[in-house]
């Protein structure tokens, strides 16, 4: 059973917040998915491991994760304990009015390697009262005063200026936490830049020396996808991402390794629920 304590919309849903708490979870209420925002996850109880791409974190309660929009993610669970959480999904818009020139509030949801320095400690969390702004957001959004939406605003902006001080300061010791295969992560970055080939398992064996049964067994270990699924995912991941630039469907098709139109159309509107000219309106 999910309960939802809080939840706030703000600015025609380029800012969503969520706190829940869920009684007795289990894997199966939760899938693997890429989000059209960047996210912000505050574990406060329960017993998860938080798997990003290739990387899996076992977290503590009061550890936070920054994850951008092109990083497929999900939890598992360690056991049925409580599992109480807040979650934060922003559009790069909802900050845009706060550009200044020699620093970007976003720094490290844009810059950063798929799968890394996702994790930040809850010791760096609650030194740098993060916590704390959580549930002052709360207290204004229960309050319901005029103003409140516009305060609510303005500490998030603080909370992201927090995150960038934290990680700046501790950046050599994010790069490598969670358990990662050295060459299934080499194997993960080639995916990523090459998604317009033909990427078979065949193709992997070949250009990167490894049995491809070992190496499938391995990556679904490792990752929790198929190799195939994690492909296609990505696929479609990059296809979005070039709609949004207003690149024809035909040529998105090409351009991320569709062997023809009528197979990325069905992948497509299978994964997203619309077909490739519609979400490129």
């Amino acid at each position: 059973m999910n309960e939802i304590l809080t939840y706030m919309n703000l600015h025609h849903g380029s800012f969503t917040y969520l706190h829940s708490l869920t009684h007795s979870p289990h894997d199966d209420q939760h899938s693997s998915y890429t989000q059209n925002s960047y996210e912000i996850y505050y574990l406060i109880s329960g017993s998860v491991v938080y798997q990003v791409e290739d990387q899996s974190y076992p977290l503590n309660p009061g550890d936070l994760l920054i994850i951008n929009n092109m990083e497929m993610h999900r939890p598992y669970f360690t056991s049925e304990s409580s599992y109480e959480r807040i979650i934060i999904f922003f559009k790069p818009e909802f900050c845009s009015h706060y550009i200044q020139e020699g620093y970007s509030l976003l720094q490290y949801f844009d810059r950063k390697k798929p799968g890394s320095f996702n994790r930040v400690p809850g010791h760096l969390i609650e030194h740098s009262k993060v916590a704390a702004q959580f549930m002052e957001m709360e207290e204004l959004h229960r309050s319901q005063l005029p103003e409140s939406n516009l305060l609510i605003e303005l500490i998030f902006i603080r909370i992201l200026i927090h995150l960038n001080k934290i990680i700046a300061s501790h950046i050599d010791s994010f790069e490598l936490e969670g358990n990662v295969n050295s060459k299934i992560e080499q194997i993960i970055t080639y995916i990523h830049g090459n998604l317009y080939r033909s990427l078979t398992l065949e193709h992997i064996e070949h250009t990167f020396f490894v049995n491809r049964y070992y190496f499938s067994h391995q990556f679904k270990k490792i990752t929790g996808y198929s190799f195939k699924q994690y492909v296609i995912q990505k696929r479609i991941t990059k296809a979005i991402e070039l709609l949004k630039l207003s690149v024809p469907p035909t040529e998105v098709c090409s351009m991320t390794g569709f062997q023809d139109y009528s197979n990325f159309y069905r992948t497509f509107k299978r994964v997203t629920g619309v077909s490739p000219a519609k979400y490129g309106q």
